[in-house]
Formats: C-alpha cells, sequence, structure tokens
C-alpha cells in the first residue's frame, strides 16, 4: 500500500504545480481523492491529466451548490489534508476557507497554492508558470549578452512549487503527529523560485548591480556551453572546469591549436571563450550528440545531450535506473509515462495505477466514506451535484 497509505488528501488543484505535488505523495500510497466538476470533460488524450493524477481517486463534485459544498466538508470531516490552487476569492466565494474547514475539523491541514499568496496586492492576479517566472526575477538572468530576458519555456516554477508543496505537506503532517494540531499552508507559486537565485538578490542587495546575462557560459570556466553535433538540431552541452579536464578535451579534438598559451589555464581560457568555442563547435559537429556525451562521460568530463522531450522516453541512463514506466490506461491504452524521482530504499514508492476518470470512484467513494445509500447518491447524481464515469 506504501508508507503514506494511513493519509487521505482532497485534490482541488488544476494545471501542474498542484497536481504534480499531490501525485508524488499518491506514489508512496497516499489515498488522493481528485475533485473535479462534474460539468468540465477531462482532456486524457492529451496526457498531462494521466501523468500528472496517476494512483489517485476520481470523485465528480459540484462545489458552487450547497449539497456538493455540504459533501465536501463532509469529506474534509474524514481527510487529512485538503489543497487548492484557486485564486484567493474562489475558495471564499465558496465558504470554504480553512476557518470554514476547521469548524468541522479542527486538525485538518490546508494548503492554498495561488500565484502570489492569499494576501497582497497581487493576491487575486491569475498564474500560470510562465508570467509567474517573470515576477521572481529568473528570466532577468537568462539570455545572451546583450539580449533580452528569456523565460524556461517549461514554466519553471511549477515543478519548484510541487516539490516545496509535498515537502510542506508531510511537515504538517509531522507536526500533526507530535502536536495534534492542523495549520494552513500558505505557498505562493512565485514563492519557490525566487529560492533558487537568493544568491543574486543578496549581491544585488549589497552592489546594487543587476547581474548580467551570461547564456549558457560560466563566469570562470571554459569551454562551458551547449554546442551544435551532427544531425538536424542536435546539441551538447559541455563543461570543462579544471586544467586536466582541458587536456584531455584538447587530446581528444587533436587540434595542436589547442595547445596555444591563450589555453593555458581558466583565466586565459575565459578570455578566449569566442574563439575557443568555436573550435570546440567544429569538432562536436562532426559527431553524434548522445555517442559524443558517452565518450567524454567516460574521459570525465562533464556532458550531457540536449534532447529533446521524446527522446527521453528511450534515454539509456533514465531507462538503466527504471525512470519511464508504462501504465495502462483503460480507454488509452498502454502509455509511457515518467516515474518517480525521490528514490528512498526502505519505502520506496510502489504505486502505478492509471489515472481516473471523471468521476470514476464517486460512488465508491461516498458509499464508503459518508455511508451514503445508493439512493441518496443517485438523489444527489439527478440533480447534478455529482457525477459518474460514462463510457
Amino acid at each position: 500500500m506504501g508508507p503514506l497509505s494511513n493519509i487521505r488528501i482532497l485534490d482541488l488543484t488544476r494545471v501542474w504545480a498542484g497536481p504534480l505535488s499531490l501525485r508524488m505523495l499518491a506514489d508512496f500510497g497516499a489515498e488522493v481523492i481528485k475533485i473535479s466538476d462534474p460539468r468540465v470533460p477531462i482532456e486524457r488524450e492529451a496526457g498531462l491529466t494521466n501523468k500528472l493524477n496517476r494512483n489517485k481517486l476520481g470523485l465528480a463534485l459540484r462545489l458552487d451548490e450547497p449539497e456538493g459544498r455540504q459533501l465536501l466538508l463532509d469529506l474534509t470531516n474524514v481527510s487529512d489534508v485538503v489543497i487548492e490552487n484557486f485564486r484567493p476569492r474562489v475558495m471564499r466565494h465558496f465558504d470554504l476557507t480553512y476557518e470554514d474547514l476547521k469548524a468541522v475539523k479542527p486538525d485538518i491541514i490546508m494548503c492554498s497554492m495561488p500565484g502570489f499568496g492569499t494576501e497582497g496586492e497581487y493576491a487575486e492576479y491569475p498564474a500560470f508558470g510562465p508570467s509567474v517566472e517573470t515576477m521572481t526575477g529568473i528570466t532577468s538572468l537568462m539570455g545572451y549578452p546583450g539580449g533580452p530576458p528569456m523565460v524556461s519555456s517549461i514554466a519553471y516554477p511549477d515543478p519548484v512549487a510541487a516539490m516545496n508543496g509535498s515537502s510542506a505537506l508531510m511537515t504538517a503532517l509531522l507536526h500533526r503527529r507530535r502536536t495534534g494540531q492542523g495549520q494552513f499552508i500558505d505557498l505562493a507559486l512565485s514563492e519557490g523560485p525566487v529560492c533558487q537565485i537568493g544568491e543574486h538578490i543578496v549581491a544585488h542587495s549589497r552592489t546594487g548591480s543587476q547581474p548580467s546575462r551570461i547564456g549558457n557560459t560560466h563566469p570562470d570556466h571554459a569551454p562551458y556551453g551547449v554546442y551544435p553535433c551532427s544531425g538536424d538540431d542536435q546539441w551538447i552541452a559541455i563543461c570543462v572546469t579544471s586544467d586536466d579536464q582541458w587536456a584531455i578535451l584538447q587530446k581528444l579534438i587533436g587540434n595542436s591549436d589547442g595547445a596555444d598559451a591563450h589555453y593555458a589555464d581558466s583565466a586565459s581560457r575565459v578570455t578566449h571563450r569566442a574563439e575557443l568555442d568555436e573550435l570546440v563547435g567544429q569538432w562536436t559537429v562532426q559527431h553524434d550528440s548522445r555517442e559524443l556525451t558517452r565518450t567524454l562521460q567516460e574521459h570525465g568530463i562533464a556532458a550531457g545531450a540536449a534532447v529533446k522531450n521524446w527522446q527521453m522516453l528511450d534515454d539509456p541512463h533514465m531507462n538503466q535506473r527504471g525512470f519511464m514506466m508504462n501504465i495502462e490506461e483503460p480507454d488509452l491504452g498502454v502509455k509511457r509515462y515518467p516515474g518517480q524521482a525521490i528514490r528512498l530504499s526502505s519505502t520506496p514508492a510502489t504505486q502505478q495505477k492509471p489515472s481516473p476518470r471523471l468521476g470514476e470512484h464517486t460512488r465508491q467513494l461516498l458509499h464508503d466514506l459518508l455511508s451514503m445509500s445508493d439512493a441518496e447518491i443517485d438523489r444527489h447524481a439527478n440533480q447534478g451535484i455529482i457525477g459518474f464515469m460514462t463510457d
């Protein structure tokens, strides 16, 4: 059942950060009940829903109706955690704030994950990873010298917030075990990424200067960047951080120009970075990115092929580690998904159940958790308060 099988979580989250946070806990056995509006179809063919909601149970429930709100409160009474990532006004509109939930279950743990926190002048702004990224300052650090700021293109704040969310919930559960007290966690999507650039914020507070954008380079090392390889749009990242590594790379390149005094030490290589990058690029473009990655790593040089997302499915290292997993989706067949990156030797993640379809477990959950009769359940369904899975 997994090490968290005694924990029940009501999942009201959407998009990426919230669902991923709860999927991490579901992988370790937590009973996560995904609550969805019965009127809104789930886009299962796109894959994102399936990837982020495996190992969860599906309950279709309207929160904007008094009967639906009461059912949510009844479920809260038999749960450990309620988590949502709406704008703050949404839960207030539903009368489902932490105070409302605490009145039903005093030791409940509630986590809200809005874009900019539950209070303040930005609180009600809608937010997604890319827009939040710019507000954190991360984009000001990304880009090429002399060029404009750039976004990461992967909505970087979302997975960071997901990790912070799962960690915060585990901490809150431990705190409750020790003290008997629940708590409210205000976890803004924008908070996590700020912690990733703390040294730049401290430097700015001391000097008042804005860090310059340096692309893929490093201020103290060269060659250090992303270089072209053979084939269409194929690239490799190479990071040389010592004179010994440079000597090895120089031999692999087989170019006598590499012995030039311009490249004798790290400071010289940084000074002549442009011509050195051209030299390395002329060599890498003759090689396959993955084969060259293996060669460089075998010689003790940090390197990695810059692969496209679909190429990660057959990445040798990930597959050797057993990171990818095949899950049979009842309506879609066998699909390949990223696995659980957190590896614990004594309490491993063991769950590999497909994501729920809309309302798949509605009847089961209301019957088992709230002792509702089939007649009561059917009455709520006829009123549109709840929904069932349809073939």
